[in-house]
């Protein structure tokens, strides 16, 4: 509860967090990074947070949510540069370039150009709670990761700033899966990459809105080998299986049906752009995240996935 000292009603991190709808971890972070720190004690000698504090820290979560680096809203918020006295930024450069895309992805985008790893994260953990997974991904996330990849193919330059987003946006996603609640484990939904697949981030983002609906998820990894799939199935009883792949791989395709054999009620699915044009035989194709996700949830409720695109 609030307390009050000399007529001055004080809030505790957890009831600031509350108030703005992050976590705790959060408020602390932003004190550490950028100077937003409680500035009194209670009478017991613990921090609080005067309504003036908790107004600076509404301000800064208010501009990251659209889109504003967390580093640029702190400085806007108590005018030093980088947020707290004396921290140092990252590197400038050119900004990635996000056509079309909204406020929150280009300054994602900033981040990851400045290879700002925390605002990266930052930003991303803002859009998830804020938006939820299928909009942050669709409308934040993606493009800038498609903008990061084209950038270092066109420039051959920047694998940098593609290495830092993978890493930080696989960070956020199991920073933000833990503070959901996972009610079961029974039935789950394993995700993996196929047998030649590295590029697992939308597998990230499948769990994280998996976990949104209640429904447990195991990400495997990347180049999982169909046989392990199997093992796993089996051994958990999964409900459904969903395997990702990017680049085309004919003999995964050859090797799904062996999935089956798991048990009988399993859902298989397949998702990504290496599976157009491939012969997946029992195994539905997903055409996008969304329809993946909803196609698990109804294998985990039981009922038959349905066909039609989402």
């Amino acid at each position: 509860m609030a307390c009050e000292h000399r007529g001055v009603s004080l809030l505790s991190v957890g009831e600031v967090a509350a108030r703005l709808g992050v976590s705790p971890s959060t408020v602390r972070m932003w004190g550490e990074r950028y100077g937003l720190v409680a500035s009194t004690r209670s009478p017991g000698g613990h921090r609080r947070y005067t309504v003036e504090d908790v107004e600076r820290l509404q301000r800064l979560h208010d501009a990251v949510i659209t889109g504003t680096s967390p580093a640029a809203a702190a400085q806007a918020v108590t005018g030093h540069a980088n947020g707290a006295p004396g921290r140092r930024g990252g590197p400038g450069g050119a900004v990635l370039a996000v056509p079309g895309a909204g406020r929150a992805a280009r300054g994602l985008a900033r981040a990851a150009s400045r290879l700002d790893e925390m605002g990266v994260e930052d930003s991303i953990l803002e859009a998830l709670r804020a938006r939820g997974t299928l909009a942050a991904w669709n409308e934040m996330i993606r493009p800038v990761l498609v903008a990061a990849g084209e950038h270092w193919q066109r420039a051959d330059s920047g694998v940098e700033i593609e290495h830092l987003l993978t890493q930080a946006v696989s960070t956020a996603f199991v920073h933000y899966v833990s503070q959901l609640s996972e009610p079961t484990q029974d039935n789950l939904i394993l995700l993996a990459g196929g047998p030649q697949e590295e590029h697992i981030l939308a597998l990230y983002a499948a769990r994280a809105a998996l976990a949104e609906r209640s429904v447990p998820a195991r990400l495997i990894g990347p180049r999982t080998p169909v046989t392990a799939l199997v093992s796993a199935a089996r051994r958990k009883r999964a409900a459904g299986v969903l395997v990702w792949s990017s680049l085309p791989d004919p003999d995964a395709a050859q090797a799904l049906s062996v999935l089956y054999g798991a048990h009988r009620r399993l859902t298989v699915l397949v998702g990504g752009p290496g599976w157009a044009g491939l012969e997946t035989g029992r195994a539905a194709k997903s055409v996008s995240l969304a329809d993946a996700v909803e196609r698990l949830e109804q294998a985990w409720h039981g009922r038959a996935p349905t066909t039609s695109p989402r």
